[in-house]
């Protein structure tokens, strides 16, 4: 009677652990991997270039300077009369710069200066300088450039003994703060030498602003 008291204890302590398995297995909520579900995880944004390559761009900017002028002739006036040299301020323009950005490194580029305030002559510059500006450090925020140009320079002299042109190599070395890929903020030094009409130095100094698009 012992052996049959002991199996039937056996049979019902196993039914109990069965019964707590069961009851265990079904109150484990089920986790369910929804079909195609979306990811949160993004690349890292890639800031965009402050390279001017394929950019149109247009720029102004205000200036003046000094100047140097040695008539090849005698008699001739050049701003302050029966001086064989004269020397003074270059007055007041603004520079019209339109541009295209031809590559990472360089742009093509014009400048048409237009005199804001009359010279000895008593008239105002006009003249267009097509050329090339060469950028350092092109996806720098703060970068520096310096460009070559050929200058034709049409200001009327009122002298006859004058040619009615000059022709001058132009240089200028600045330095431009890009705001955003589109906007840049710049301030540069320029030099002329002129050599058709007479011998012609000058300096000036500016600060610009350039839009770009796209």
């Amino acid at each position: 009677m012992t052996c049959a008291l002991t199996g039937w204890l056996a049979r019902q302590l196993a039914r109990a652990l069965l019964l707590v398995a069961v009851l265990t297995v079904a109150g484990t909520p089920a986790r369910a991997e929804a079909p195609g579900a979306v990811t949160t995880d993004f690349p890292p944004l890639t800031p965009p270039s402050l390279s001017h390559w394929s950019q149109i761009g247009l720029a102004l900017l205000p200036g003046s300077g000094f100047r140097v002028i040695i008539p090849y002739g005698e008699n001739i006036y050049c701003g302050k009369p029966g001086k064989r040299v004269c020397t003074g301020r270059v007055p007041f323009f603004l520079d019209v710069q339109p541009s295209f950005g031809m590559g990472p490194h360089w742009d093509v580029l014009v400048d048409l200066r237009i005199g804001l305030e009359a010279d000895f002559a008593r008239t105002h510059q006009f003249a267009f300088a097509p050329g090339f500006r060469y950028w350092v450090d092109p996806e720098s925020r703060l970068k520096v450039f310096a460009t070559l140009q050929l200058a034709y320079d049409s200001t009327e002299q009122h002298n006859r003994s004058l040619t009615g042109y000059d022709l001058a190599f132009r240089n200028s070395n600045g330095l431009m703060f890009e705001v955003m890929r589109d906007l840049g903020l710049y301030a540069q030094f320029g030099d002329t030498i002129g050599f058709v009409r007479w011998l012609r130095f000058e300096v000036d100094l500016g600060a610009g602003v350039q839009a770009r698009f796209p």
